[in-house]
């Protein structure tokens, strides 16, 4: 958007942003400024050009020696065999040396992500493997670049071929971006020259293995965003409008603004002529009335080890939904968890009031649409449920919220944040981590209040939120719903007045 804001591109000129969910203007901004290069897509991209016979290079031989007299198709065909296969087969055989080099970095219970740079100091091109494979890597994509721009622009103006190709044209264009930008993707990931102090970067193995390899991603993206944001986007418009449920925590928008560069202090140093407005507007909804958050206080909580926490966890969900008939979110920080306890359930699934779903057996949008219309179901759910979700009305009724949803800290981005923040004398946990948290954890509760007829309870499992000084906070952060806080046997009595039910 930084250009776009006077100029034509897929949106058309603008002077003026709406952005809605703007909790997520800060990562969003991330990816789109980051780079992420992996194994299977440099591989699915060089396979596009040729891959047993098939590919655009085949196409293009096709047709060229289908009419051989016509225009330059013999000049074509042996710039094809002489210079672009060579160029490709020098491409492909450096890239998986390449990558198993990298692979060789990871030593035994390093996990999945690796960072690179930062307070460890790794640098994967300094040792003589890397090097090596990452000179010859650039100058075989870069050299594949150059031959394929020639060879399009060689077809684009010969007239007798250039209508005839014009859809391979674009896929040849395409293509040599690809290469061009995979190869400047690694470059910045792997040495980075000056840009180095404002980046983060990482390796990550994905995925499980794929013909004996996992997926290997080289990844590199901005510490901080928000001066990019100022200067390149809110600082070029006439008015920006940044929306969303859920941008305060506590009672104020001073987060969000120091995440976006908007901060008092950042708009005095940067000089600018930017004005800030804010605006809380009440919600419609009678949280007093429409739910209740309930805290059990005899629980093992996430700090305990083993398996202990994920049994009652399991236990809870079974016993709430009894006193709902179903109709449960479950949300996790972790897909483990969330598969323990859904192997948990199944042994006794007998006992739900209703259908068990659980993230990852089958779509998203599927899971959810049969949640929906089972009615009473059980839903267990990670990441990508605890926003974005509307489900309005009975079909949802409660929501168990099994762990406060913290950024695990060794996360590469999180951990350079953190740096940042502290390198700067400011306390990461209060200024970063927390308030992170606190908007997801009102993401989370956002997803069972969606109209003015809703009702139902939120069982926080984390007793953190009530027993830690930074859990006024968090409860500072979420609508005002009464809090009921115990063991969970009285709980449940609680709750089942809650919901109207007798007790037993």
């Amino acid at each position: 958007a930084s250009t776009n804001y006077k100029q034509s591109a897929v949106l058309p000129p603008y002077r003026h942003l709406i952005l809605d969910e703007a909790h997520n203007a800060e990562e969003a901004a991330t990816d789109h400024l980051g780079v992420e290069v992996t194994r299977r897509g440099l591989y699915r991209l060089l396979s596009r050009l040729d891959r047993r016979g098939k590919g655009v290079l085949a196409d293009l031989k096709g047709q060229l020696s289908s009419d051989p007299e016509r225009g330059s198709a013999p000049s074509f065909l042996g710039r094809i065999q002489d210079r672009i296969l060579p160029a490709l087969e020098e491409a492909r055989t450096g890239l998986e040396p390449f990558l198993s080099s990298l692979g060789g970095v990871f030593s035994d219970g390093a996990g999945d992500a690796l960072r690179i740079g930062g307070s460890a100091g790794l640098e994967p091109r300094e040792g003589l493997a890397v090097q090596e494979s990452l000179g010859h890597f650039l100058l075989s994509f870069r050299q594949l670049a150059r031959e394929v721009a020639e060879l399009r622009a060689r077809l684009n103006g010969d007239e007798a071929w250039a209508e005839t190709f014009e859809g391979r044209l674009l896929d040849l264009q395409s293509i040599q971006y690809r290469l061009e930008s995979s190869a400047s993707g690694v470059q910045r990931v792997l040495d980075p020259g000056d840009e180095a102090p404002g980046l983060v970067r990482w390796l990550q193995q994905k995925g499980r293995p794929l013909g004996g390899s996992r997926n290997l991603a080289l990844a590199a993206a901005p510490i901080e965003v928000g001066p990019i944001l100022r200067e390149d986007l809110f600082g070029r418009l006439e008015s920006t409008v940044l929306t969303s449920a859920t941008l305060t925590t506590r009672a104020g928008f001073e987060y969000l603004r120091s995440r976006l560069g908007l901060s008092p202090e950042a708009l005095e140093e940067a000089e600018g002529s930017l004005e800030v407005e804010e605006a809380v507007v009440p919600s419609p909804f009678r949280f007093q009335e429409q739910s209740v958050l309930a805290v059990p206080t005899d629980l093992s909580g996430p700090q305990q080890g083993g398996d202990f926490f994920q049994g009652e966890t399991a236990k809870v969900v079974l016993e709430l939904a009894r006193i709902t008939g179903g109709g449960l979110f479950v949300l996790f920080t972790s897909y483990q968890a969330l598969t323990r306890v859904a192997e948990l359930l199944r042994e006794r699934e007998g006992y739900l009031p209703g259908p068990l779903f659980a993230q990852g057996e089958e779509p998203r949008a599927r899971l959810l649409r049969r949640f929906i219309e089972s009615g009473d179901g059980i839903l267990l759910g990670t990441a990508s449920f605890w926003e974005g979700v509307d489900v309005p009305g009975d079909p949802l009724r409660g929501l168990i919220i099994q762990k406060l949803p913290f950024h695990v800290p060794t996360e590469p981005i999180v951990a350079a944040r953190t740096e940042a923040i502290e390198a700067q004398g400011g306390d990461p946990f209060w200024r970063y981590t927390l308030p992170e948290a606190a908007l997801r954890l009102k993401q989370g509760f956002g997803r069972l209040i969606r109209t003015l007829d809703d009702r139902g309870a939120v069982v926080v499992l984390d007793d953190r939120i009530l027993t830690r000084r930074y859990g006024t906070y968090l409860r500072q952060s979420l609508p005002p719903a009464p809090l009921a806080k115990g063991p969970w046997g009285e709980l449940q009595r609680t709750l089942k007045r809650f919901y109207n039910q007798d007790e037993e």
